[in-house]
């Protein structure tokens, strides 16, 4: 009796056969992904690269970069003073040196701040990276006589230039008892203390009250008023001034109600309160 020989078959073929087709189409699916990927690339490439282009003129190159801003004063000390703010801006705030960026309004109100009474500040802008500050001639507020020299002082309290003799100026006059020198362009006076001044100046002429003189001692917060009647009249300069010309309207009032007349002094230093001998 024979015996009937049994072919049998484990499958192995047909395992490895699975097992190529199955990397076959991870490759073909890994080609066609990375092909995806390039045609998307490439079909946004030209954006990328405007993109990059326009980071580098905006926030690299120096096309919009204000290097050298035109700073414009009626002298040379306050333009100097005025540039060295404009450039203290620009570094301490991000993108202010870009004039894309640059906000002049803001710019206007630092220099306005840090120069407080100046009468006008402009800042303008120009394409595409100029930058102009102007300031026009200030308003002249008041003579200061500092030892043989007078100087016409703004009504911000800097110097604007030196006065001529030839200079018949209807503005109050200060004497500096201390005779210090000033320089053009300097601060000598706060703006509280030139309007001070001018009004005070304005109620003796409306009053009719003779003025010898008017001085300061070692400081500005206190003016003193020679009469040519040879009193002196002491004020505050820390207190309003509408309240103090009321203040020694209401003093002179009561002297003349009383058929007096001062013989030293009328101080007014303390608000609310009169002295007078």
């Amino acid at each position: 009796m024979k015996r009937r020989e049994v072919k049998r078959s484990y499958g192995f073929n047909n395992y490895s056969e699975q097992s190529s087709s199955r990397a076959v189409l991870r490759s073909h699916s890994g080609a066609k992904r990375a092909g995806s990927m390039w045609r998307k690339f490439w079909k946004f490439s030209p954006y990328i690269l405007a993109g990059g282009v326009v980071f580098y003129v905006v926030f690299i190159s120096s096309l919009f970069q204000v290097s050298n801003p035109d700073v414009q004063g009626p002298n040379n000390t306050l333009s100097q003073s005025l540039s060295k703010e404009v450039n203290n801006y620009l570094n301490s705030r991000l993108l202010a040196k870009n004039w894309l960026f640059l906000n002049q309004q803001d710019l206007k109100g630092y220099l306005q701040k840090t120069f407080t009474g100046q009468e006008t500040i402009t800042v303008s802008k120009k394409f595409p990276n100029r930058l102009t500050v102007v300031t026009d001639e200030q308003k002249p507020g008041l003579v200061w006589k500092t030892g043989s020299r007078s100087y016409i002082l703004s009504t911000s309290g800097r110097v604007i230039s030196e006065q001529q003799k030839s200079d018949n100026s209807t503005l109050p006059q200060v004497i500096d008892s201390t005779n210090l020198p000033v320089e053009i362009g300097s601060r000598v006076a706060a703006r509280d203390f030139v309007n001070f001044v001018s009004k005070i100046g304005e109620f003796m002429k409306s009053n009719k009250i003779g003025v010898e003189k008017i001085y300061v001692l070692d400081t500005t917060s206190e003016l003193y008023v020679k009469t040519q009647a040879g009193y002196d009249i002491k004020f505050s300069t820390n207190q309003d001034p509408d309240s103090a010309t009321r203040s020694l309207k209401a003093t002179l009032d009561l002297i003349n109600q009383q058929n007096k007349k001062p013989s030293s002094y009328i101080d007014l230093r303390v608000e609310g309160r009169a002295f007078y001998k």
